[in-house]
């Protein structure tokens, strides 16, 4: 399958990119490098060069993007489009909330124009649970009703709306996938999350306590009504997360029109759960502090997966000592 992905430089892109032309499939990516670097794209591109094309492109420049998709279609007919490019962090969110709202819904609609201009028919996108924001009852099935608490959330919220809109009005299909909160590495291909940046997730904070380059891990509030006071999320290895993309193309195949699906374990893992199993794994110590909550987080968030288990027929494989250990590995000599 010919295969267009968006933000196809970034963590989840590569990783699925590289995966993909492993399995056979073309793919074309486009990323604008905004919260990536090109070492992956170079990597794959001198490995596999008739299998990875390229072009660095903007999706929120509708000229350029328009162009862009001009001299794609002209080598490869697409097929389907995956789109994961956006810009992700929840604290970076509530200050920059214009600059999220640009790239992650008018980026989008963008996207969805110009694949109306040139008739491509199918798309994936990487949605996120943060859309869910606080819910009563846990696990959370994909008929919760959406009640986003951060600027992300709304963005992603948004982009959804947009992308089911389009199925209903113009009719393409798609499919929106929910993921909870992906960690480490392609066991193969070393693709990992950028632990030098300056919103780390919290695994990318351990990885900079475990390194040496900060001192302590930030826990953003102790005092929340979870098993032991820190935030509870739902964890899922990159490698699973990616199956779920494969599971999807398989199934746009035969179904068409608009779904949604939860990428989770349906298990969730407190802050210092993620922290002491690391340091099991791994033999490394991580220091912690405690601090105040930040604005948009939620005190526990973690899936029921049961709907991609029966149509999608996906289901997790790793479990959170695969996570610590894949997470830590590419990166501890680097």
């Amino acid at each position: 399958m010919n295969i267009l992905v968006t933000g196809a430089a970034g963590y989840i892109g590569s990783t699925f990119s590289f995966e993909a032309v492993k399995r056979g499939h073309t793919i074309f990516g486009i990323d604008n490098f905004s919260n990536s670097t090109d070492l992956f794209v170079k990597k794959l591109k001198e490995e596999k060069p008739d299998d990875f094309f390229f072009q660095s492109c903007d999706l929120r420049n509708h000229d350029d993007l328009h162009q862009c998709f001009g001299s794609i279609v002209k080598e490869i007919d697409i097929s389907m489009i995956i789109h994961f490019a956006g810009l992700k962090s929840v604290p970076e969110s509530e200050e920059k909330g214009e600059e999220y709202w640009d790239n992650n819904v008018n980026g989008t609609k963008n996207l969805l124009d110009v694949m109306s201009i040139y008739n491509i028919k199918n798309i994936i996108f990487s949605s996120s649970a943060s859309v869910y924001g606080k819910q009563e009852l846990q696990p959370i099935s994909e008929e919760a009703a959406l009640n986003p608490a951060s600027m992300y959330a709304k963005t992603k919220k948004a982009a959804e709306e947009l992308i089911q809109n389009e199925v209903l009005n113009n009719g393409i299909s798609g499919i929106s996938l929910r993921y909870f909160n992906p960690i480490g590495s392609h066991k193969d291909y070393i693709v990992f999350e950028d632990f030098d940046k300056p919103y780390p997730n919290l695994m990318s904070s351990i990885i900079n306590v475990a390194k040496g380059t900060k001192e302590k891990v930030l826990i953003y509030g102790e005092d929340y009504i979870t098993s032991d006071g820190t935030g509870e999320r739902d964890y899922i290895h990159i490698f699973d997360l990616i199956n779920g993309h494969f599971a999807a193309l398989k199934y746009l195949n035969h179904v068409k029109g608009y779904d949604v699906f939860n990428l989770g374990t349906g298990k969730c893992v407190s802050v210092k759960e993620l922290i002491n199993n690391f340091e099991k794994v791994n033999k490394v110590k991580i220091p912690y502090q405690k601090t105040d909550r930040r604005p948009g987080d939620i005190a526990t968030c973690y899936a029921d997966p049961s709907k991609a288990k029966k149509d999608l027929k996906w289901e997790t494989k790793y479990n959170l000592n695969d996570m610590c250990r894949d997470s830590w590995e590419p990166v501890k000599n680097i």
